[in-house]
């Protein structure tokens, strides 16, 4: 047996049990979170970001670069479905289409965005699964099914057999419905050997249509239709976005207000860690220089907090947690007491007294602890391995709410809309 301790706990392992399709998509989708920067989440309150990333921009990810991938996937397997051979082998046939492309978009003039252009056929997360949630959630995909449920059925609908139940799927009722849009434009005569990220004119018209029609009442949606090419840098600052109806700007209020109060969370997190670090290798002998990152630290914690009283004053929880419930979230006790507590004690202190204060360090203390056990980076006794491999974000950025990538997807929409 591999040797445990405090210091060296045994690796974190995942064990895929008998879980649906569907469950494993959502579980695939939880995954990539870690690999993307700036979704840290080491407080517990992601979900709630979430909530509100959904609310103003629903089917899009962190991982999704370029609007044109909702048009090539399709393609794809349209050109798959269009062989009706080797069902079973529609996921290494999709697979290998799915690298093929990069070859050609990695020969186009843009190349901003090409997802696995590094990796080529060591990539693990494809285009497909990226932007599945997009396909259904913007009706591309009609079937409104995950992308599992569509390889195991592949064959059916390919065939287009005639309507039959399924013990293993019960409710499914198996139809000459199309599942792909029927006005899905074409592609172009040389893909799948040649392709770019221009949308054309026809393309974006029905992609507009897509969203207005199955994302109505969203930011998404109403940028789709009076936004621009040229977005803000934050959407909250979007003249187009700051004109929308009034509900819509109630929800994008309410993102930037959040956006701001949470900010200083990760920053008094970072700076308590930085310190343990700090302490754990001066007790050892040694030392990393971790003090110009504490001063970083000590200094930003006062401008935001200076800044958070200013603009945010005291935060109407309410508002967050209905928006979380409208949406079929859960709120865990737990979660939304750190976040009352984190805001009753901001309103309390002074902005220069929040860095050192003994109330808002134990209670972020806490919640580390309470999500994360004898892992966590604050724990009691130190967890040295944890407190070595920590790398301090100075950033302290705050939540965008995917806008850095929805950005580009309206930016490619509106390019192809003006032709």
């Amino acid at each position: 047996m591999p040797r445990s301790s405090p210091d060296f706990p045994p690796p974190a392992t995942l064990t895929w049990v008998d879980l649906t399709t569907g469950d494993r998509d959502r579980m695939q989708r939880v995954l990539d979170l870690f690999d993307e920067s700036g979704t840290r989440d080491d407080l517990g309150i992601g979900s709630l970001r979430d909530a509100v990333s959904d609310a103003l921009f629903p089917g899009t990810s962190y991982i999704q670069t370029r609007l044109r991938y909702v048009l090539f996937i399709p393609w794809i397997y349209r050109r798959l479905e269009a062989r009706r051979g080797r069902p079973g082998g529609v996921e290494r046939d999709a697979r290998q289409a799915e690298i093929d492309l990069i070859g050609a978009l990695d020969k186009s003039r843009d190349r901003t965005g090409i997802i696995g252009v590094k990796a080529r056929h060591n990539l693990t997360r494809l285009p497909s699964s990226a932007y599945w949630t997009a396909l259904t959630r913007w009706g591309l995909f009609t079937a409104d099914q995950s992308q599992g449920w569509y390889h195991f059925h592949f064959g059916r609908l390919a065939d287009s057999r005639e309507s039959t139940d399924r013990a293993d799927d019960p409710g499914v009722v198996w139809s000459r419905e199309p599942h792909w849009h029927p006005r899905l434009p074409a592609p172009p005569f040389d893909f799948p050997d040649a392709a770019s990220f221009a949308v054309t004119p026809d393309e974006a018209d029905f992609l507009r249509g897509r969203l207005e029609e199955r994302c109505g009442g969203t930011l998404l949606a109403w940028l789709a239709r009076e936004g621009s090419d040229a977005p803000a840098n934050s959407f909250w600052d979007d003249p187009d976005a700051l004109r929308a109806p009034r509900d819509m700007r109630e929800t994008v209020e309410l993102a930037r207000r959040f956006s701001l109060h949470v900010k200083g969370m990760p920053l008094v997190y970072n700076l308590l860690v930085t310190e343990r670090r700090r302490d754990v290798l001066e007790e050892g002998g040694s030392a990393d220089g971790t003090d110009g990152t504490i001063e970083d630290l000590r200094a930003a914690i006062p401008k935001w907090a200076a800044r958070e009283a200013a603009e945010v004053r005291a935060f109407e929880h309410e508002a967050l947690w209905d928006l979380v419930a409208r949406r079929g979230g859960r709120l865990p006790d737990p979660q939304r007491r750190f976040v009352e507590g984190w805001s009753r004690r901001i309103a309390e202190i002074a902005p220069e007294q929040v860095a050192d204060d003994k109330v808002l360090r134990e209670l972020v203390t806490h919640r580390e602890t309470s999500l994360k056990g004898r892992r966590a980076r604050l724990a009691e006794p130190a967890n040295r391995s944890r407190l070595l491999d920590w790398q301090p974000d100075r950033r302290g950025g705050r939540m965008d709410f995917r806008w850095y990538r929805v950005r580009q997807l309206l930016t490619d929409l509106h390019r192809g809309l003006a032709g």
